[in-house]
Parts: C-alpha cells; sequence; structure tokens
C-alpha cells in the first residue's frame, strides 16, 4: 500500500505516540461507560453528561485511528552525527544575544514550545544543510533575524 503521507518520526516521537495511544485505549471504557450511564437518564436533548461524553468518545477513536495510522506509516529518522543540520539534528542557534537549542523533527512532531521545529518551518527548512559557523535570515513579523549555528549534534 502506498503511503497516505510523508511521515517521519524520531525514536522519541514513536515512543510519545505509542503512549499516547495506550493512554486512549486504556481510557475509552471509562468514557463509554460513563456515556450509557448518561444515556440511561432520559431525555437527551438537555443532557449535558450525555453530549461530553459522547464528543470526548469520538475524538478518542478519531485519535487512535489517527495515531494507529502515524505509526504503520512513520519513518523513523536515523539521527547520525553529522556536521550538517538535517532530520533528528539538534541545532544550537544564537541571535547575537540569545541562544536557542532545537531538535529538527518532521512535521507530525513539531512542538516549537518544547524545543522541537518541523523541518518545514521558516527557520527549520533555513537550518537544513548549514553548518557550524553559518548563518540564516529569517523574515519575520518583526522583521528580519539573523540566526548563527553555533553548534550541532544528533539527537538523543
Amino acid at each position: 500500500m502506498k503511503k497516505p503521507v510523508d511521515i517521519k518520526l524520531t525514536k522519541e516521537g514513536i515512543e510519545n505516540l505509542k503512549k499516547e495511544q495506550e493512554t486512549l485505549i486504556d481510557k475509552r471504557p471509562e468514557v463509554l461507560t460513563r456515556l450509557v450511564a448518561a444515556r440511561e437518564q432520559g431525555d437527551l436533548s438537555e443532557n449535558a453528561g450525555y453530549h461530553a461524553a459522547k464528543d470526548e468518545l469520538a475524538y478518542i477513536d478519531w485519535r487512535i485511528r489517527e495515531l494507529k495510522l502515524l505509526l504503520r506509516f512513520a519513518d523513523i529518522i536515523e539521527t547520525n552525527q553529522s556536521d550538517v543540520v538535517g532530520l533528528g539534528s539538534v541545532v544550537t542557534i544564537s541571535d547575537g544575544e540569545n541562544d536557542f537549542v532545537y531538535t529538527i523533527v518532521g512535521k507530525f512532531e513539531a512542538n516549537p514550545a518544547n524545543g522541537k521545529l518541523s523541518d518545514a518551518s521558516p527557520v527549520g527548512r533555513m537550518l537544513i544543510g548549514k553548518k557550524v559557523g553559518e548563518s540564516v535570515k529569517v523574515d519575520t513579523p518583526n522583521g528580519e533575524i539573523i540566526y548563527k549555528v553555533t553548534g550541532i549534534r544528533a539527537c538523543d
């Protein structure tokens, strides 16, 4: 079967998705029990507990299906020590005042707040292929920012 989408994940990303899937599978029976109990209360049109449980169960079922597909079609990013930024690289960059550390990951694992930049994001895309000492210019709503690559290592 042809892959429906290109999914690249680190080993950590795969493990996180597996944990999320297990958590949702474990949570599903409890939500189903709440749904059945709320349904037995009668009039469903004004039963907030029923609607909340129904919506939560729908989300859990959707997310379990999505996780199953992500895990089925994911390619694990092989992180080799390299002097060039690529998927799986942990990159330290500086804007001249502050240093930032990011792991370059695929779009399904990206979480900038946790230091994981997508290779398709503006900064991630500009960093791919760069070496220590090279700079990148990134256009932001506040103007152009220049980042200098100060370190590269393989993801753990």
